[in-house]
């Protein structure tokens, strides 16, 4: 019996790949998964916060460590945990604008994807946030009307290169194996400190993965503190 391997569509490979440059265009605002350097530095972040109690839990591990993160937040989670959100400004981490519903802007108007940021700005800033603020697009996502509206409010879009897929598994060994599998320098580490479900898993981790990190030399850094560093 013959087996028949399925011709590959190069349109749509080639449309993939356009696609994929383009959204990493300077043309299209300025995005980063990852920053290019030779130092043995990364950035620990968390997504969907702030939460109770996981937030909190946290925020004891990274004291316990001395090691500063980023927080990519949630505008309606702000308002609903304002006490925790300043807990983590008053701890001295680095927070970030992960929108204010959390829907996927991808196939959003201008005015919504504007609005959805300059909402959460202004609750960031309401809570004591000083200076630029970087933004965490919902789901990495990054096409049509986000870039357009980046670019134009010169904002920075901060992805990530190490997904732990913390929100499918809260098993903190295996969080923590696909974050020291793929680790090198520079990486932005994606972890969750809000969305569905318990995070407990994802503070244990947490919690190895710093000092397993620290074991093999590397230091942590905010992504101010990482872009830096960027050789780009």
């Amino acid at each position: 019996m013959k087996f028949f391997r399925k011709k590959p569509n190069h349109g749509i490979t080639f449309l993939r790949k356009f696609l994929r440059k383009i959204s990493h265009s300077h043309l299209f605002g300025e995005s980063y998964r990852r920053i290019n350097t030779t130092e043995q530095l990364v950035a620990l972040t968390f997504d969907d916060g702030p939460s109770e109690p996981y937030t909190n839990n946290l925020l004891e591990v990274l004291e316990r460590h001395q090691v500063k993160a980023t927080f990519f937040m949630i505008g309606k989670n702000i308002e609903e945990y304002p006490d925790i959100a300043k807990a983590v400004l008053a701890q001295k981490h680095e927070v970030g604008n992960h929108s204010y519903s959390h829907t996927s802007l991808v196939f959003k108007s201008p005015s919504f994807v504007r609005a959805e940021i300059e909402k959460t700005d202004l609750l960031l800033q309401n809570i004591g946030v000083r200076g630029e603020i970087y933004f965490r697009s919902p789901f990495g996502a990054q096409l049509f009307s986000v870039p357009w509206v980046l670019l134009d409010k010169k904002k920075k879009n901060i992805l990530f290169n190490i997904v732990a897929g913390d929100w499918h598994t809260q098993d903190a060994d295996i969080i923590t194996q696909r974050v020291i599998n793929q680790i090198k320098p520079g990486a932005i580490i994606l972890l969750h400190d809000g969305g569905k479900g318990s995070r407990f898993g994802t503070v244990k981790a947490t919690d190895i993965i710093i000092r397993e990190l620290k074991k093999r030399g590397f230091k942590f850094a905010t992504i101010s503190q990482l872009l830096a560093h960027s050789a780009r």
